[in-house]
């Protein structure tokens, strides 16, 4: 199956793509196939490239505590480990052929070349980051707010994870709040918020 222009452009992803950007996509990135089954990305291993599903379905499968669980199938049109074009760190999430499955792989080496060249495709990438990135930080903080109101009405006592969870609510929901500078880590013998030494 060879991948065109115009089969591209009926992703609703790339709606917003030029034609040129598309043919230099489908000219940069590099065509691979994996057979139903394959693991296309295994959580952990260092993320060195992004890819949009041409063909076929991927599962999303995430292990927590020694279980693998499935997060969802990703369907034709879909951008995976966008970050890893901009970030070095590991794969949240393994990746599985769900059917054979086709993508175009855009290499951060070949992402960064592209940047330096400042072509509008890297832009539009660099703009797809940012987009996918507010998206997720304001459905993490409307998932978290939900939790911690869930737990603010329990019966129960809050738990030292309820404030833990606030304080990361606070951090992530301004910009210049740096999560890992966050001095206060909430136990059991600190009152409802206060903050440990």
């Amino acid at each position: 199956m060879s991948i065109d222009v115009s089969q591209l452009r009926s992703f609703a992803s790339l709606k917003d793509f030029t034609v040129e950007e598309l043919a230099l996509l489908v000219s940069a990135a590099q065509r691979r196939v994996f057979e139903s089954g394959s693991i296309v990305v295994k959580q952990g291993t260092r993320g060195t490239s992004s890819m949009l599903l041409v063909a076929g379905q991927l599962d999303v499968l995430r292990e927590v505590h020694g279980t693998e669980q499935h997060l969802t199938t990703m369907a034709p049109g879909a951008f995976v480990g966008q970050v890893a074009l901009v970030d070095r760190g590991p794969r949240s999430a393994t990746l599985r052929a769900k059917t054979e499955v086709v993508v175009l792989e855009l290499l951060r080496d070949t992402f960064e070349s592209l940047l330096r060249a400042r072509s509008p495709l890297a832009l539009r990438f660099q703009e797809l980051i940012a987009i996918a990135g507010i998206r997720q930080h304001r459905a993490a903080m409307k998932r978290l707010a939900s939790l911690a109101a869930e737990r603010e009405h329990a019966a129960q006592p809050p738990r030292p994870l309820d404030d833990a969870l606030a304080y990361i609510q606070t951090a992530t929901s301004e910009w210049d709040l740096d999560l890992d500078a966050i001095e206060v880590v909430p136990d059991a013998t600190v009152s409802r918020g206060t903050r440990r030494p």
